[in-house]
């Protein structure tokens, strides 16, 4: 049983996948990458704070995030499951592998923050911190999606959608307060699953130097690079995101082929 809002698509008996979305997202994003997946048995949700969850209130901590996770894959009833996290999605789906590997059956992991490395700064995270001591969370949020999305989109909005994603700024300055907190911090080496970790040729440079760094520290893990996608892989490119879907249920079946290459 769950009180936050989910949804389910694609095929009731193929591999079981929960995807988990990022920061200032929600789980309408994914629909079309979950659409495009063949033989899998898809759960999106929405975060707390985010979109059809909002009522749920914030988060306190990442832990919580943990048990949400959990709580969504148990209302599945597929354990063990592949889990696919999108950015600060990602930090949450690698903890939930650590504590409870004998839940997961792969992972599938696109360019999560890891704002503990020395170098790993984040202008568009900073900004919106900025804003919401100076202003308050719906001008961190309105700043944080224009950046995002850009001002021409963010303009053609419908004012009642701009709100609604204005009212998100409490969850998202949630985030960016758990992402620098000591606790999220996670040791690669303690993921005991089969792991994909994928990124975009056009992303910031933060994540490029990041993804490379969990790649040399994971045991066992292929790496996707998507050629012309950013760190909004899932809306520019649906199709390819899909793929690493695809790929990160394959890992975790018995006897997966070898790896094909990078997408393209």
């Amino acid at each position: 049983m769950t009180d936050l809002a989910t949804e389910r698509l694609g095929d009731p008996h193929g591999a079981p996948v929960v995807v988990v979305h990022g920061t200032m997202d929600r789980a309408a994003g994914f629909r079309r990458s979950a659409r495009r997946c063949s033989g899998l048995d898809v759960v999106l949700y929405d975060r707390r704070g985010y979109s059809d969850s909002r009522e749920r209130g914030l988060s306190p901590d990442l832990a919580a995030q943990v048990a949400d996770l959990r709580e969504v894959v148990d209302w599945m009833g597929r354990s063990p499951v592949t889990l696919v996290g999108h950015s600060f999605g990602g930090l949450i789906c690698a903890h939930f592998a650590i504590e409870t590997p004998s839940m997961v059956r792969s992972l599938g992991l696109w360019e999560p923050p890891m704002p503990w490395l020395a170098w790993y700064r984040s202008a568009v995270g900073e900004r919106a911190r900025e804003l919401g001591e100076q202003h308050d969370g719906a001008a961190a949020a309105e700043a944080f999606l224009r950046t995002m999305v850009g001002d021409r989109i963010w303009d053609r909005m419908p004012e009642t959608m701009r709100a609604e994603r204005r009212s998100e700024g409490a969850a998202l300055l949630a985030d960016l307060e758990m992402c620098r907190r000591p606790e999220a911090r996670f040791d690669p080496a303690a993921l005991a699953v089969p792991t994909i970790v994928g990124w975009g040729t056009e992303s910031p440079e933060r994540f490029g130097r990041s993804t490379s760094l969990l790649l040399e520290e994971l045991s066992d893990a292929w790496g996707i690079e998507v050629a012309g996608a950013s760190h909004g892989v899932h809306l520019s490119h649906p199709q390819e995101f899909a793929a690493l879907m695809q790929a990160a249920a394959a890992r975790g079946e018995p006897g997966p082929p070898e790896p094909a290459g990078s997408e393209a």
